[in-house]
């Protein structure tokens, strides 16, 4: 197939260019600097979607600037929207105008969609919450409706915390490491985590499968609390793990954002796992062990 990527130059999209690489697909990647893209993977790089030539078969849009970096200022609010709704209506508007447009839209998302779920277990069946977060998640899902209603299958890739050389455990190692790690709060909210590796053969999974559409939650089946997840990944690099900063501490600091490390989403891949979808690393010390064996 011939694929384009939005967002192939971060952590999710290079994995993922590498393996369809690796399975013989043609990869396009979009970068608004793709002269900066020298040596990452990607059969092309085009810093604007009317630079592409030729009919595309599938389009996989990871675009999305980082939540966490910037306090969330009426301004950076802004700058998230527009990096996923904004962009994902440009994107599909071309999607729209090609005179045969491609068959298959993945589409980035996440469990955010959820919101503070407590106790539940939330399925893609679930309702959205009623925070910020996660009205920036539906919106971004509802920018994908156009491409839908021309007949390009739509998936919606909802995306839990992933593990791999980059991500969720990128800011947390170093913390670890210096014997600065530990639970956040109680530590009794859900994280629902998935490996990288299992994150992208998931998806290669939903991009292969002709019957799949709508929402899928990208998670490992068994999610843990937070607390849990600290303790694990204390163990698996044989360090204490015993500093517990209160959750108003980091309310004072981090403002709004502290919900994404504070709130409880506990997201089940039940669509995945009706289909059949068969996962490489289930369980948290396991999927630690292999991703920190080094």
């Amino acid at each position: 197939m011939r694929i384009l990527i939005t967002g192939g130059s971060g952590f999710l999209g290079q994995a993922l260019t590498k393996a369809l690489l690796s399975r013989g697909d043609e990869v396009i990647g979009a970068s608004r600097r793709p002269q900066k893209q020298v040596g990452k993977a990607a059969s092309t790089w085009v810093s604007d979607l009317n630079q592409i030539q030729g009919q595309v078969d599938a389009v996989i849009n990871l675009t999305g600037e980082n939540l966490f970096t910037h306090s969330w200022s009426a301004a950076r609010k802004e700058v998230l929207r527009d990096s996923r709704i904004a962009f994902t209506w440009k994107l599909v508007s071309w999607i729209c105008s090609q005179a045969e447009p491609p068959g298959i839209l993945l589409s980035g998302s996440a469990i955010g969609f959820y919101g503070d779920g407590g106790e539940l277990a939330l399925t893609e069946d679930s309702p959205p919450g009623t925070d910020w977060a996660s009205a920036l998640v539906g919106d971004w899902e509802k920018a994908t409706a156009p491409a839908s209603s021309i007949g390009v299958r739509t998936v919606l890739l909802r995306t839990g915390l992933v593990l791999g050389d980059g991500g969720l455990l990128k800011p947390l190692l170093p913390m670890f490491r210096l014997r600065l790690g530990g639970s956040l709060g109680r530590g009794q909210f859900w994280y629902s985590w998935i490996h990288v590796q299992d994150w992208v053969n998931a998806t290669l999974f939903l991009l292969d499968s002709a019957d799949a559409t709508g929402p899928f939650n990208l998670t490992a089946p068994n999610p843990v609390r937070y607390r849990e997840f600290a303790e694990v990944l204390g163990s698996v690099l044989q360090c204490p793990v015993w500093l517990t900063p209160p959750a108003w501490v980091l309310r004072l600091l981090l403002g709004e954002r502290a919900s994404l490390m504070l709130g409880s989403t506990r997201a089940l891949p039940q669509r995945l796992q009706e289909m059949g979808f068969v996962w490489q690393h289930e369980t948290l010390p396991e999927a630690l062990q292999q991703l920190l064996k080094k």
